[in-house]
Formats: C-alpha cells, structure tokens, sequence
C-alpha cells in the first residue's frame, strides 16, 4: 500500500526576511523580463504602441510587483484601494481591443517569472521564506484575477452598448438619406458603395397564460439576443423584437453573392426566433438608394406577413403583382369596390378564396369546403350577380382575384 505524502508545513512569511529585501531592489529588472514574456506570448500586446508599453503597462507590472511584496510581509490580501490602479489598467485593455484572456493571463505569467526570479536569489537557508510566498502569491491572484475580470467585463459591456448605439443611429442615417460618415468613422467603420437591405418582421405572439409584464419583458430580451447573435460581423442593424432593419454592405462585384446570403440569413433568423419570420430584401446600388430600397423591403415584409404567407424570405419577383395592386390609384379603387360586394356575404367571399386557392378546380374546391357539387356551384353562381363577374370566365377570375388581394391588404 502507497504510503501517504508527508505534510509540508510552509512558515508564514517573515516581514523581515532579507530575501524579500532583495526582491524588492529587483522589481524593475523582474518588471522587464515580465514585459519580454507577454510580448513572446500574445500578439495582441506586440501591436500596442510603444509609448504606452515603455510607460503604463510597465508601471502596471511594477505596481503589482510591489503591491504582492507588501501584502505578503503584512499576511493579508491585497487591499482593494491597491487594487484600484490595476482595474484602472484592465478597462483600458479592454477600450483597447486586449482579449480578456489575454488580460487575465498576464497575471499568471507575472506571477510566474517573479516567483522564478525570487527563487533564482534564494539561499540555501532561505527556502522557507520562499515556500511562504506560495500561499501569499495564490492568495492574490484569487483577489486580483476575479476584480481585473469583473471591471473588464463591465466596461467591455458599456462599450458594446456604446457600439451598438452607434451603428443604430448610423443605420437611421443610412436609411434616411442624412450624413454618414462621421458616425461611421466614429465606430471604425468604412462605408460601402452597395447595400442589401434586409426588413425583418417577427410575427406577433399572445402572452403566455399567466406572463406578467416582466415574463414579456425578459422573453422580448432573449428574443433580441438570439437574433443578433446571428448577425455575420460585417452587418449593420437595428432591431427590436418586432424585427427591424439589417444591411449588408458589398460592391458591384459580390452584390448577387450578398442577396443569397441575405435569404441564408432570414433562414437563420428564423431559426433563431422560434416564431414566424419573415424577410424583405432589396438592393442599394449606391448609398443614396438605401433609403428607396429599405422601403421597398419594409413593403415586402409588410405584404407577404398581411397575406398570410410562410416564413421565410422574399424579394419583390415573388410578390410583384400584389405589390402593385397594393400601391394607391383610381385601379385599385375600382377592385376594391368589386370585392365590397361579397362583404355581407363572408361564405361566398370564403368560397372564392377557396376556388382561386385550388387552381379553379370544382371538385377541389368543393372537397376542401365539405360542400356537395351543386352548392358550390350555386354559391359560384351568387359571386357572378353580386360582382357582375363569372369565376369560370379566365378573364373574370383573374379581375376577381386581384380585388381579394385588393381587399386583404386594405388596413
């Protein structure tokens, strides 16, 4: 049987140990082989300015150093007012792009070559005053670490929200016609000379039984979320849980390309959502043509949702005679009016939907309608007195046909 491992017994540290003293004197050449670690092992540290390397980040490395040397003589963890410069240090990461990890490895690495570099000027008859600076060195990276985190979280999150807001008054500039550039400078971003643009409609829900206000609320949130997490990075939105507006910025060259990924897209978002979606898409050759497309696309969606159409995406090929029936004129007055006729008479109206819905097809029709044959065709005989129009006539049917769409897209 394997014999347990003796216990260690590690000393409390000595506040006068000499070898602390010496680890003190050496805290700028222990500051700089801690500099030439980061740099071999992140990137993101090599492409920050020099400046800002030579001055802060060594100070920061600096006052870590001794902040841990203290705390260690005095037997305590750090103290949260010595930790204020170091969280100071981790927003500023943060507004400069550093990963988190990044960030927070830095810590370990520091730890890392200062424990090294005290160990390198140990006596023999010092180990234990080395020993002792293990619990003190676990001690506070278990205080720093999670405060470094936390600050750099929340700021991170203030930042997003900031960006956020920021593309959202840049899309309202987009889509209105108004001056551009300097938003888009603001948050980093090059304009493109083509668009798609992308009006997303989420089908309305009823609540939950028994959802209060705060259940809608949180649902409305995760809604929101779910849908931009889908967003590919170079999209530019804006959207709520009703849905809103996506571009999709391209060129002359990859515009057929980007259309395709924006049906892609709706099918994501769809997915996304849980619910019905649907997607209105229309091209922008030039930025001044934005505001005409978003229309077009707010038409689209708006059009294909009021006809009860599946969930998905559409462009204008797919709805172009209702969008032009639905577009004001003396035209779709005169249709609406034929369709009036039938309004006090919701079974006939039923019944020509249904026939126009099986392809003009009696015996369909009136399967689907569980009517016998000659009820349907003296129901079909009521639509011709009433319209003035015959739905076995090609010609009526289709004048026919266009008055309900006239009458389902009326408000």
């Amino acid at each position: 049987m394997r014999k347990p491992l003796p216990v260690v017994d590690i000393p409390a540290p000595d506040p006068n140990a000499p070898l602390y003293e010496r680890a003190a004197t050496q805290i700028p050449s222990i500051a700089e082989k801690v500099l030439e670690a980061f740099f071999a092992r992140s990137a993101a540290y090599r492409q920050l300015p020099h400046q800002l390397v030579d001055r802060e980040i060594t100070e920061a490395v600096t006052r870590n150093l001794q902040v841990f040397l203290r705390a260690l003589r005095e037997q305590r963890p750090p103290a949260p007012e010595e930790m204020a410069d170091q969280i100071a240090t981790a927003v500023r990461r943060a507004q400069q792009g550093v990963p988190l990890d990044v960030v927070l490895s830095t810590y370990h690495v520091a730890a890392h070559v200062g424990w090294m570099s005290m160990a390198s000027v140990t006596e023999e008859h010092e180990v234990g005053d080395l020993l002792a600076t293990v619990p003190a060195l676990l001690q506070f990276l278990s205080g720093a670490v999670p405060a470094v985190a936390a600050s750099y979280l929340t700021e991170q999150q203030a930042l997003h929200a900031e960006r956020r807001e920021a593309g959202r008054a840049l899309v309202a500039a987009l889509l209105t016609g108004r001056e551009a550039e300097p938003l888009a400078e603001r948050i980093g971003l090059e304009l493109s000379s083509h668009y798609v643009v992308l009006a997303v409609r989420v089908a309305p829900t009823s609540r939950p039984e028994g959802a209060d206000g705060h259940d809608t609320r949180l649902a409305a949130q995760g809604l929101v979320r779910r849908l931009r997490a889908e967003m590919p990075k170079h999209a530019l939105s804006a959207l709520d849980h009703d849905g809103g507006t996506v571009l999709l910025p391209t060129s002359a060259d990859t515009l057929d390309q980007e259309l395709t990924d924006a049906t892609d897209l709706v099918g994501k978002l769809h997915m996304a959502a849980g619910i019905g979606l649907m997607g209105g898409i229309a091209a922008a050759e030039s930025r001044e043509d934005i505001p005409t497309a978003a229309r077009q696309a707010a038409d689209i969606a708006e059009l294909v949702q009021k006809l009860g159409r599946p969930s998905g995406a559409y462009v204008l090929d797919d709805v172009l005679l209702e969008y032009q029936l639905c577009r004001p004129g003396p035209g779709r007055k005169r249709l609406a009016r034929v369709m009036d006729r039938l309004a006090e008479h919701p079974d006939l109206l039923h019944t020509l939907r249904v026939f126009i819905n099986s392809d003009h097809n009696r015996h369909r029709t009136a399967e689907s309608l569980h009517l016998h044959r000659n009820t349907l065709n003296y129901r079909l005989r009521r639509v011709t007195e009433l319209t003035g129009y015959n739905p076995a006539d090609p010609a009526d049917i289709r004048l026919l046909a266009a008055s309900l769409i006239v009458h389902d897209l009326r408000p």
